[in-house]
């Protein structure tokens, strides 16, 4: 007999960000994410955790022991990433939980036509935390000027 029961075990529902105007035409690169330079961006259940969601802005680590790999584009890193010009486009892959456990690798989106209100950036930290807001005119201001990137936004 089929029947219902609430579980209070599960988890608080958290979704994976829409960026794309189109999915006509986009261009990705490979790099690798570094989980030590991802910040703490989100709580669920009341556990802070790291959630990489596409459309974030993704910038080269120039220096530290990270130098190499990529991680999230904010104003108050000094590793590299908070250099616009260091920018290489936004993430295309949705990583929940990896980035709490370990490097991955993502796909960043050098090329394509996206919604600047829906695309990520973190400002600086609050009480732990670095909240994602949407992309700045700064920012797009920044990534438009760059002549690796072929972003367009709408």
């Amino acid at each position: 007999m089929p029947s219902f029961s609430f579980n209070k075990t599960a988890r608080t529902p958290f979704g994976k960000n829409q960026y794309l105007r189109s999915v006509r035409d986009i261009k990705t690169e490979s790099y690798t994410m570094s989980a030590a330079a991802m910040i703490t961006n989100y709580t669920v259940d009341g556990v802070a955790t790291k959630i990489l969601q596409p459309g974030t802005v993704i910038a080269k680590i120039t220096s530290t022991a990270e130098a190499g790999k990529v991680g999230i584009f904010q104003a108050g890193a000094l590793d590299g990433r908070q250099t616009a010009a260091n920018i290489v486009g936004v993430v295309d892959t949705f990583l929940p939980w990896e980035l709490n456990e370990r490097d991955a690798e993502i796909a960043v989106v050098y090329e394509a036509t996206v919604v600047q209100a829906w695309c990520i950036e973190h400002t600086a930290t609050a009480g732990g935390i670095a909240p994602p807001v949407a992309l700045t005119n700064a920012t797009r201001d920044a990534i438009l000027a760059l002549p690796n990137l072929a972003l367009l936004f709408k």
